[in-house]
């Protein structure tokens, strides 16, 4: 069922917002005409996206700098939630690392997990004090297909992931019926700069990739429809399907042999 798109009067606020899946939801949310709060460490982009939201569609749009993966941005970010309600917060913040866990940068690696977790964490719970008194306003977590099962050489990004997947199925479950909607997002591969940062480019070659702007579409329907996960494009949906039908220990070897020869080639 389709409900009603939520009022164009609640802010939205989304991290990870100077590129990518972030920049794109900041546009289609400012086509819907809702004031946007952009969050990232990149000043430079954030301040050119939030001029040409707020020139393209009459809404306001303002930059905030944060870095995520610090206590300090984090609490930055939560206060500043907690100045206003209800508010659509859009944690797509987030990176992923790749090859051997055991040569893994390991400081790397725990940035990861405290920008992908811990930051997305405390931004739902922020966002849902400031919502549920109001009985609107909604949150989409940005997951991923990686989160639907184990993959050697990405360990820390699909265990990441994965939390988000089913901190936000279960969160979701314990709100049904208060309004607020709660929507994971798990696409498969997006033309974005996830890939160069991650080193794992020519690992996802073989899944189907879909243009970004048809990602954050189908994420908007989804959330329309009141889901609690959407996983955009016909292949990644088929791909998380078969991750609950395959053996657990068929998906992660052939995986794991998948992507050592990816990371061979890289």
């Amino acid at each position: 069922m389709v409900l009603p798109a939520l009022p164009s009067s609640i802010p939205v606020l989304i991290t990870g917002a100077s590129s990518g899946i972030g920049a794109e939801f900041a546009r289609q949310f400012a086509e819907r005409g809702h004031d946007c709060t952009l969050v990232a460490r990149r000043e430079d982009r954030l301040t050119k996206l939030a001029e040409q939201l707020s020139g393209t569609y009459s809404i306001a749009a303002s930059p905030l700098i944060a870095d995520l993966s610090t206590p300090e941005g984090i609490e930055s970010v939560t206060a500043h939630i907690a100045t206003s309600s209800p508010w659509i917060v859009v944690n797509n913040a987030g990176f992923g690392t790749s090859g051997a866990f055991a040569h893994a940068h390991i400081e790397r690696d725990l940035e990861e997990i405290r920008l992908n977790v811990t930051a997305l964490h405390a931004l739902t719970h922020a966002a849902l004090v400031q919502n549920l008194p109001h009985r609107t306003g909604g949150i989409i977590n940005v997951a991923s297909l990686a989160g639907f099962q184990p993959i050697p050489y990405m360990a820390t990004y699909a265990a990441t992931k994965a939390f988000v997947l089913h901190f936000t199925e279960a969160v979701a479950q314990e709100n049904a019926g208060s309004g607020v909607r709660i929507l994971a997002l798990c696409p498969g591969p997006v033309p974005t700069e996830f890939g160069t940062i991650a080193h794992a480019g020519p690992m996802f070659s073989q899944i189907p990739s879909i243009p970004v702007d048809q990602c954050v579409q189908m994420a908007l329907r989804a959330f329309d429809r009141n889901r609690v996960i959407c996983v955009p494009g016909n292949g990644p949906a088929i791909l998380s399907a078969l991750s609950h039908l395959a053996p657990r220990s068929v998906i992660r070897k052939t995986l794991g042999r998948v992507l050592k020869a990816g990371i061979s080639r890289s």
